[in-house]
């Protein structure tokens, strides 16, 4: 697994990096599959807008995307989004396995 890190006008700070590595490595726990990141931490004059996105294979990229005054709030939303969206896959792939059997 590999997470690269971009900043636009920026800069990107370590406790940033660590809070940003745990949040995708628990996103991964809840996929259960192996993926790539790449985090994009950007401001605008006062807002500070956080990007995540995850390359997971069968799946298209998943994105989570915040702004926010701070860049700490505006990751801890994007992580959340990304978390919705993997928890919602993954409740449609288990109704997509059990159908069959239900018709049968």
């Amino acid at each position: 697994m590999e997470i690269q890190f971009h900043g636009h006008q920026t800069a990107i700070t370590e406790g940033l990096r660590v809070r940003a590595t745990e949040g995708v490595l628990k996103l991964v726990e809840h996929l259960g599959r192996p993926v790539d990141a790449d985090v994009w931490f950007s401001e605008d004059g006062v807002m500070k807008t956080v990007e995540i996105v995850l390359h997971a294979p069968h799946y298209d990229n998943l994105v989570g995307k915040s702004e926010a005054k701070y860049h700490e709030p505006a990751l801890t939303e994007a992580i959340a989004k990304l978390d919705a969206q993997i928890r919602k896959l993954k409740s449609a792939k288990k109704k997509q396995v059990h159908e069959p059997e239900l018709r049968a």
